[in-house]
């Protein structure tokens, strides 16, 4: 038996490195944080780099809180998550002004209480910081809001400056077949073929678009987390809404009473922004962004949604990563856009 063993150990590690470069990749990348991942029959294409190498790599200032004091003048500060990156870069370029990026760490969930308290040392203004903005992507909106946290995990603003703040997550180990079973992910992929989340083996789901919407092999099909639903308003959300309403109102009126302008940036989930071209979904939309937009622009929310949807609907493609839960740079840019018209605006 021993000696079968060993001779069948050739063929295993062949099938391993086939099914590893010919066959599956990480249906989202690693650094979307500590999500559930798993591979999808999707080729070898890293549509992801090719986008991200077509991005500009000059022609914009981008701080962090410990270069802050080099700085004579900032004229914009954003709060934010994963998303905030590229949308602070397109900013900067659009307005040909510095911007200043902090980094929340809302894994704690006192996300909105650490910026109320950082807002409360007002340590901008001396800097020439007119306008903040909190960009938080659709799916954790809700829980972001709707209960600002426990202000005692707050940190001052010296501690964010001098670099010791937590990090805003933990990026996830590479997917490899070491961590997730040998058998497990071919069985997965062909499980996709007649579930759009493979029977609930994963946090992973795939849905055939009516039209192509990015450029790639695959790129009528639709990746994204059941994560998504997480923020979609159902009637069970109606009492978190209103307390979620009611906070941002607090955080706009305390900028402004310290004559900072105040804008709420909320990046559409792929699973809501896709959801008019998903042949058979099997999830209802939400109305989370259309709400906001009727209820919250007194607020500063500027809305994105209708913008990417003409987008979406003129054909354009890649708004998004094919195989990652951001967006891509132009839909950033897109964003800036928004946000300094509704600067022109207010």
């Amino acid at each position: 038996m021993s000696l079968l063993f060993l001779s069948l150990l050739p063929l295993l590690a062949l099938f391993h490195l086939v099914m590893w470069l010919g066959f599956t990749r990480t249906l989202f990348r690693y650094e979307t944080g500590d999500l559930k991942r798993m591979g999808y029959l999707v080729g070898m294409e890293d549509c992801k780099a090719r986008l991200v190498a077509q991005e500009p790599q000059s022609g914009y200032t981008l701080l962090v809180p410990a270069r802050l004091a080099q700085a004579a003048n900032v004229p914009v500060v954003i709060f934010g998550d994963s998303f905030t990156p590229s949308l602070a870069k397109a900013y900067s370029l659009k307005a040909k002004e510095p911007v200043l990026i902090v980094g929340v760490n809302w894994e704690q969930g006192n996300g909105l209480a650490q910026i109320k308290s950082w807002l409360a040392e007002n340590p901008f203004r001396a800097h020439g910081v007119r306008t903040v903005i909190v960009e938080r992507v659709e799916y954790a909106w809700l829980d972001t809001f709707a209960d600002e946290g426990d202000a005692s995990l707050n940190i001052p603003w010296s501690r964010e400056a001098s670099g010791e703040a937590p990090a805003l997550y933990q990026k996830a180990p590479l997917w490899t077949f070491a961590n997730n079973g040998n058998f497990k992910v071919l069985f997965c992929n062909l499980a996709y073929l007649f579930s759009p989340t493979a029977f609930n083996l994963t946090d992973a789901c795939v849905v055939h678009l009516k039209q192509k919407f990015f450029n790639c092999s695959y790129g009528d099909r639709l990746l994204f987390y059941r994560g998504d639903f997480r923020g979609a308003l159902t009637s069970q959300n109606g009492p978190r809404l209103e307390s979620a309403l009611a906070h941002l109102r607090e955080l706009a009126d305390l900028c402004r009473r310290q004559g900072l302008a105040f804008h709420l940036v909320v990046p559409p989930v792929k699973s809501y922004l896709y959801y008019d071209w998903v042949d058979r979904p099997f999830y209802p939309d939400s109305k989370l962004l259309e709400t906001l937009q009727a209820r919250a622009t007194a607020s500063g929310y500027v809305d994105l949604k209708q913008r990417f949807h003409q987008q979406l609907e003129a054909g354009y493609q890649d708004l998004y990563y094919p195989d990652d839960a951001h967006w891509n740079f132009p839909a950033a840019q897109m964003a800036a856009e928004e946000l300094t018209r509704a600067e022109a605006n207010p």
